[in-house]
């Protein structure tokens, strides 16, 4: 809890960068229309967010406090947002599991996310790197648990969850080109999966929300501007070589998921929950064995069309912002793998454990905390956990070059401004320093130009 907390606090010193001013200069002389669709056609069709990247700006604009103030407050949302999304999702594909327990698999997983983030800015503090990334992720699994909900209680899908799917669909499809194969290879998993343990298809309903995801993806991938990025990528377009590239990358990024102290201690927080749960009430189904091995191939196989697709349309590998959606998709997938794992074989396990004494059930005080001193230990010797360690000294210090850069630009009336370089450069924060588009905030300044100098030395 504390350590999600301390990342929900730190979005208060999160700052406009680079891009960000790119954006908001739009905004500040066209309006959001006119800027979009400038966007569209000469950046690529991901509608949504460019909607969201200019927020900030929206808020500076129609209230007039400062674009800094506006951009934590953005962030700080965002992080909320993030957590309860994480948690959502949690209540939603663990049914049996209610109150406190719930509540700390939900924390756990969110906790375990910014743990094995490649990239804890790019998924949290940065916008562009939040919006295009973060909500379709957040998305895909919400229905990838409602499916595996309504497969695991042998219901269809209430009224509610196909409108809520399709439009969560629709939206995610916006994000980026690949979340959209991402959904509806989801619904023909579970559409396969109700088949197999032969339970009624609704193939309307799926149908229904791969249309809505296609409808999305269709905006994205129409958009002018695709083709003219395209055309700045060199090694772009080679389908054998980025088959290839993405096999290789895949196999890494697998290798380190593994490795991560954060991911082990989810999944056995995970085994031990269901091991602890109430037994469903109803025998599972014979094939319902096959769902775990299934599920992370489905899963897998998402985060290698992602690799691919990323390396194919750009010549380079997959970016760490784009990581961070893979992640939170190979996590709870693997999560629930475990779980069904676990009560595929329960009464082993328990004979097992029961003979070594360490069975416990769930309202138990001692599962509860041992469980707790086990995520907390993995977090904190986890990348990130080392990262806010080396790093802690230099936030503040870091918010105060901040808050002082941007009241000189906003105030001083000149049109060339000297701007030094950040002294204290904490990763969890800063993206790029302001050598970057440079043009982009001196426009949103009002200035001609900047003249970027080194960082004082004391």
């Amino acid at each position: 809890m504390l350590f999600v907390l301390f990342f929900i606090a730190l979005g208060a010193f999160a700052d406009p960068q680079h891009d960000d001013f790119c954006f908001s200069y739009r905004y500040v002389e066209a309006g959001l229309y006119v800027s979009l669709m400038r966007l569209y056609g000469e950046l690529g069709g991901r509608v949504l967010p460019y909607v969201l990247i200019e927020v900030p700006a929206i808020i500076a604009q129609a209230t007039g406090v400062s674009l800094l103030f506006a951009y934590s407050l953005t962030m700080m949302t965002g992080v909320i947002l993030f957590v309860i999304g994480c948690m959502i999702a949690i209540w939603r594909a663990w049914p049996r599991l209610r109150g406190l327990p719930s509540l700390f698999l939900g924390i756990a997983f969110a906790a375990a996310i910014i743990g094995a983030s490649p990239s804890v800015s790019e998924l949290l503090y940065w916008l562009p790197g939040v919006a295009c990334y973060v909500p379709p992720a957040i998305i895909c699994i919400l229905i990838l648990g409602e499916c595996v909900r309504a497969l695991d209680n042998e219901a269809d899908f209430s009224a509610t969850a196909i409108i809520w799917m399709a439009v969560g669909a629709f939206i995610a499809g916006l994000c980026n080109e690949f979340t959209t194969p991402w959904i509806v290879a989801i619904l023909i998993g579970s559409a396969f999966a109700r088949r197999m343990l032969e339970r009624r298809m609704q193939i309307g309903c799926h149908l229904l929300i791969a249309v809505a995801a296609l409808a999305g993806w269709t905006i994205v991938v129409t958009a002018s501007g695709n083709g003219s990025r395209m055309s700045q990528m060199t090694n772009a377009g080679l389908f054998g070589h980025s088959l290839l590239e993405a096999f290789r990358f895949g196999l890494t990024q697998l290798g380190r998921f593994l490795r991560d102290p954060g991911v082990i201690a989810w999944l056995v927080a995970v085994g031990a929950l269901t091991l602890a749960a109430p037994l469903p009430d109803r025998p599972d189904h014979p094939r319902a064995r096959l769902l775990a091995p299934g599920l992370m191939i489905l899963c897998l196989g998402c985060c290698y069309f992602e690799y691919f697709v990323h390396y194919y349309s750009t010549g380079i590998r997959l970016v760490e912002r784009a990581q961070n959606q893979a992640l939170i998709l190979l996590l709870f997938g693997s999560g629930l793998s475990v779980s069904l794992l676990v009560r595929t074989y329960r009464q082993e396990l328990e004979q097992l454990l029961s003979k070594r004494g360490v069975l416990l059930p769930l309202n138990s005080t001692a599962l509860p905390l041992t469980l707790a001193v086990v995520v907390a230990a993995s977090l904190l010797l986890g990348r990130t956990g080392r990262l806010v360690y080396a790093e802690a000294s230099s936030l503040y210090p870091y918010w105060r070059e901040t808050v002082a850069r941007h009241k000189r630009l906003s105030t001083t009336p000149d049109s060339v401004v000297i701007v030094a370089q950040h002294r204290w450069k904490p990763t969890l924060l800063l993206i790029a320093d302001v050598m970057v588009n440079k043009g982009c905030v001196a426009r949103y300044f009002g200035k001609t130009d900047f003249i970027v100098v080194e960082a004082p030395s004391e």
